[in-house]
């Protein structure tokens, strides 16, 4: 699900990554320029990202609670299942990776059928996406194989499953957390990813992006210009799956950076943003 489709990748390859170079980002607001304004962080409150970045709270009170209150709201269900879903992602992908370096490029058949060894997992949604998972991996390291007939077995890795799920960052240099977890997609160049499931598409996804894109720039000191928000959803036993590329421009930086500022402030003062419509029960302490 993290793969583009070949017209994806021509879009994104033709149009998507040219554009990103053609605008081009402005110095002081790449990840690098950490220690000047804009992105010096005026505050020593080191939120974490995600919830630097969401505003499924339009008022930030969910912030303040946790972070000014000392709330500790209990994961509702959505949340639990992206996480477990998330959680077998990773799991199937170190799977599959082992097994294709365990069995080498030469014994393609018993790879293939080591990947589809990996456990049965308990929940439907976990079910169809380790078998949709397994199906298109199969599909790519046939098609790779046949197109490289002498590929070797860390490239064909490489080709098939260019995906790194969990990849730590220490956000300190934007005055984030020390402990910041990332997906990242290598399409030729390092794409920020994120998989969401169940969820629709949101103006604020886009921040999430610019947020650790800022963090990988901070800490490895290479541009990072485009990420993909993948959209997951399940409907009748099959994955709904959606990719919406993002140029991380300035706009989207800068953006990022202004709310990062805010809800510092906010904690840093302790300024209650009052209650808004539709939060849950403990955002209204």
């Amino acid at each position: 699900m993290f793969m583009p489709t070949a017209e994806e990748k021509k879009r994104l390859l033709r149009g998507t990554i040219p554009r990103a170079r053609r605008l081009g980002v402005d110095d002081s607001l790449r990840g690098w320029m950490w220690s000047a304004p804009p992105l010096l962080s005026p505050y020593e409150v080191p939120l974490g990202l995600a919830e630097t970045a969401n505003a499924y709270c339009p008022t930030a009170r969910d912030v303040y609670a946790r972070r000014v209150l000392g709330a500790s709201p209990e994961p509702n269900g959505k949340m639990i299942l992206g996480k477990d879903l998330h959680d077998t992602l990773g799991a199937w992908i170190v799977h599959a990776k082992k097994s294709l370096y365990t069995h080498g490029a030469n014994d393609l058949e018993a790879a293939i059928e080591s990947i589809r060894t990996f456990p049965e997992p308990d929940l439907p949604e976990q079910k169809t996406l380790v078998l949709y998972e397994a199906d298109a991996v199969e599909f790519r390291l046939r098609e790779a194989v046949s197109q490289f007939p002498r590929i070797r077995t860390d490239a064909l890795v490489a080709h098939v499953l260019p995906v790194t799920l969990g990849q730590m960052l220490d956000g300190a240099f934007l005055g984030l957390s020390r402990r910041l977890s990332t997906d990242l997609l290598n399409l030729g160049e390092p794409c920020i990813l994120n998989i969401i499931f169940g969820d629709e598409k949101r103006p604020f996804h886009a921040l999430t992006l610019a947020g650790y894109a800022l963090v990988l720039e901070a800490v490895h000191e290479f541009p990072v210009d485009v990420g993909v928000t993948v959209y997951v959803d399940f409907d009748g036993g099959r994955p709904r799956i959606e990719r919406d590329f993002t140029v991380l421009g300035d706009e989207v930086r800068m953006e990022f950076i202004e709310v990062r500022d805010e809800k510092q402030r906010m904690v840093a003062d302790q300024s209650d943003p009052g209650p808004c419509e539709g939060c849950e029960a403990w955002c209204s302490r």
